[in-house]
């Protein structure tokens, strides 16, 4: 009877096993962070394929509507942005010289002197940035297109 009641739970044994990793494996695989970083890999990979296949990135898109759409949001960005932040940063510096008694007026005129620099180097960095990025490129082995760096 011994020898039947072992070879009963060796039987029931492996499916347990067998549901037990099926569960934790759907438990980790529902956390966020896997979820997220499974589809980031994905998405890589599939962009990657295409990009790595040409010597200057951004080739297709010369003459073409993404072209003139880069070259549209970045002068769109450079002439109203700049002058929109250094408005904002000298309004805000303003209203922080003249709430020299009141401290809540200070508090805020430095937190939108704050913000208003932010802004102004958001601005600064993405004009900055392509050629930032296409500087890194050129030494690393791969480079932009022309036709798709903006400034």
């Amino acid at each position: 009877m011994s020898t039947r009641t072992n070879a009963s739970n060796a039987s029931t044994a492996q499916p347990t096993l067998y549901t037990h990793a099926k569960r934790r494996f759907a438990d980790a695989w529902l956390t966020p962070g896997v979820r997220q970083a499974t589809q980031l890999l994905l998405l890589l990979t599939l962009f990657a394929g295409s990009a790595m296949g040409q010597t200057d990135v951004g080739n297709i898109y010369c003459d073409t509507a993404v072209e003139d759409g880069v070259n549209v949001v970045f002068g769109a960005l450079a002439g109203l942005g700049l002058p929109a932040t250094m408005v904002f940063v000298g309004r805000s510096g303003l209203s922080y010289m003249r709430a020299s008694g009141n401290p809540n007026q200070q508090n805020e005129a430095r937190r939108d002197l704050i913000l208003s620099l932010v802004g102004l180097g958001v601005v600064v960095l993405a004009i900055v940035a392509p050629e930032l990025i296409t500087k890194f490129g050129d030494n690393v082995g791969f480079g932009f297109s022309d036709c798709v760096t903006p400034f």
